[in-house]
């Protein structure tokens, strides 16, 4: 005879309910991952952005690099932007007034800056978290320089040092990652000095990209 099936709790009921709950409201994360700047990976969140809202979907930009090329200009011209808060210089969004708007997506530049002293989270990425939670899309950028686990190795290519980074673990938490595979620049004609440093700088970006691969790949 099958065994009888055990009835369960109302705190179990109760429990599954809230899961079920959560998983319908709660956000999605996309991230475009680059190896480097200049590569592309704010033209193709905002493009991404902007074809999401040609669609239908309630889209507004709540982070973005002060200075952007035109082309990523002409993009913001069509999206709703809710402001930094001020100074801009601290590069803070304004998450409440991005909960109290409430869009379906959230786009979101530069996951790893910190906040200034007093916000409700240290870290941008922290508040990208919470607006997840609060069931809104994020679609975000970074490149592989700031992402903490691999600050040592891209300094040893690069000499730069970052402070602010994001953990490997919330790109982990991402639903999509999507690699922004420009390749190097070539080396063009130069004085002999110029090809030296160019030719330095195609390695370093050749090595750049294939530890974003990696990472992409895992």
């Amino acid at each position: 005879m099958p065994r009888e099936l055990r009835r369960r709790t109302p705190e179990e009921l109760l429990r599954e309910v809230q899961a079920e709950e959560a998983a319908v409201t709660k956000g999605r994360l996309k991230i475009f991952l680059g190896y480097a700047s200049g590569v592309g990976k704010s033209y193709r969140m905002l493009d991404e952005a902007r074809r999401r809202k040609e669609r239908g979907e309630d889209v507004v930009v709540g982070g973005i690099q002060p200075a952007v090329p035109a082309d990523v200009e002409a993009i913001l011209k069509n999206l709703e932007v809710v402001a930094l808060l001020p100074p801009a210089a601290q590069a803070a969004i304004d998450l409440p007034a991005l909960l109290k708007r409430h869009p379906s997506v959230c786009v979101i530049d530069g996951l790893a800056y910190d906040n200034p002293p007093g916000s409700r989270h240290a870290t941008r990425w922290e508040d990208v978290r919470e607006l997840i939670d609060a069931g809104i899309s994020v679609i975000a950028s970074v490149n592989i320089q700031y992402v903490a686990e691999l600050r040592e190795q891209v300094e040893a290519i690069t000499g730069k040092h970052v402070s602010q980074t994001v953990p490997v673990a919330f790109l982990n938490s991402a639903d999509e990652i999507e690699l922004v595979d420009a390749p190097p620049e070539d080396p063009i004609e130069r004085a002999p000095g110029e090809r030296q440093d160019a030719e330095r700088r195609q390695k370093q970006l050749s090595r750049l990209r294939e530890l974003t691969l990696v990472l992409a790949a895992e």
